[in-house]
């Protein structure tokens, strides 16, 4: 699913609530890193669109799959080699949730480690049909942003092109992920809309060099000159789907 396709799928469940969704890549030198997406839905959860009369949903948690792969190892070995190949795509993965149906909140941030841009675009298939209580805790509150997207997942990476060495960074939405947004673009959708507001994509970049040049007005530079952040509401990214779309330039030792 696109980017854009999947923040205008959102509205109808989160209609009257607001949201907070969170991603942050952190780039190593060699081109690896750290990827991970944050979902805040306590705001949701306030307005009693998730909670049901009687229910006490308390959850605290940090899961490291490869720690839980290692512990889980005879019993994994027992499953077929499909299912195997399939769990241990788990392994660069960490997920931790906060759930409190008394005080509505409802937080879930998933983290992957990644070492080039390659195994970055794979985020979102490597979750496709796992068997994971805490992201089928997440799909229930997000059912409605599916849309043939496994685990209610959106997957971002997939619908941009990204380039980053010493030199350089650009990320970019593809030809098919502009077609893709064009074709859902919400045309009645004004500034002022009270929804516009209502969901906000918060996206983080942070990079081993100083940052000498950004080509994007969105962008804020981190003090450090080593991070940028671009954040949008609905109206932003409806009305222009190439808002989260950046190339820098780094400085030269």
């Amino acid at each position: 699913m696109e980017k854009i396709k999947a923040t205008l799928l959102i509205i109808s469940l989160f209609i009257l609530t607001s949201c907070e969704i969170v991603q942050e890549t952190k780039f190593e030198s060699d081109g690896s890193g750290k990827y991970s997406l944050g979902f805040d839905l306590s705001e949701m959860m306030k307005m009693g669109q998730d909670t049901k009369e009687g229910t006490n949903e308390q959850l605290d948690t940090l899961i490291v799959f490869s720690e839980f792969l290692e512990i889980k190892k005879d019993s994994i070995s027992k499953l077929s080699k499909e299912k195997q190949d399939k769990i241990k795509q788990l392994e660069n993965f960490s997920l931790y949730i906060k759930t409190d149906s008394i005080s509505n909140k409802f937080e879930m941030k998933i983290n992957y480690d990644f070492d080039n841009l390659s195994e970055l675009k794979l985020f979102g298939e490597k979750l496709k049909e796992q068997d994971i209580k805490e992201l089928e805790l997440l799909s229930s509150k997000t059912k409605d942003m599916k849309n043939g997207e496994d685990n209610g997942i959106p997957d971002f990476n997939k619908s941009y092109n990204t380039v980053f060495n010493k030199e350089l960074f650009s990320t970019k939405i593809s030809s098919e992920g502009l077609l893709e947004a064009e074709k859902n673009k919400d045309t009645t959708m004004t500034k002022d809309n009270p929804m516009a507001d209502m969901i906000r994509f918060k996206t983080k970049y942070f990079f081993p060099y100083k940052i000498k040049k950004v080509n994007n007005k969105n962008v804020r530079v981190l003090p450090d000159f080593k991070g940028i952040e671009i954040t949008g509401n609905l109206f932003e990214i409806n009305n222009d789907p190439k808002y989260f779309d950046v190339d820098i330039e780094f400085e030269q030792e």
